[in-house]
């Protein structure tokens, strides 16, 4: 039995389902970049997650990115749900700056298909 803190497969593609009911050509564009929609469904709690913390704490993209000596454009992939560009050493190091470690070990054990894709 999943956890009822996250969105699982199930709910994802029932999510999916009914955006792609209402927008038929989302379908179409989804597979012509090689987007998983449900895969962004699932992902987008850690989007939030990540964008509520840093702008909490008052933190720009330039300023973690310079201390992760990584590009500012790989943390927005992660804020913005961009499941195919993101790096998961890049997301451990990011998770791992804003204190979000429990919180994120926990998603992955539910989600661990979904974090599997990100290699």
């Amino acid at each position: 039995m999943g956890n009822k803190r996250f969105i699982n497969a199930e709910i994802a593609g029932y999510i999916v389902d009914k955006i792609v009911e209402a927008m038929p050509n989302l379908e179409e564009a989804l597979g012509k970049y090689d987007i998983n929609s449900k895969d962004m469904v699932r992902f987008q709690m850690v989007s939030e997650m990540c964008r509520s913390e840093r702008e909490k704490e008052g933190i720009t993209f330039k300023q973690i990115a310079l201390s992760l000596k990584v590009p500012q454009y790989r943390l927005k992939y992660i804020e913005s749900s961009s499941v195919k560009n993101i790096n998961a050493v890049i997301l451990e190091s990011y998770i791992d700056y804003l204190g979000l470690r429990k919180w994120f070990n926990l998603w992955k054990r539910y989600n661990s298909d979904v974090y599997n894709r990100l290699r």
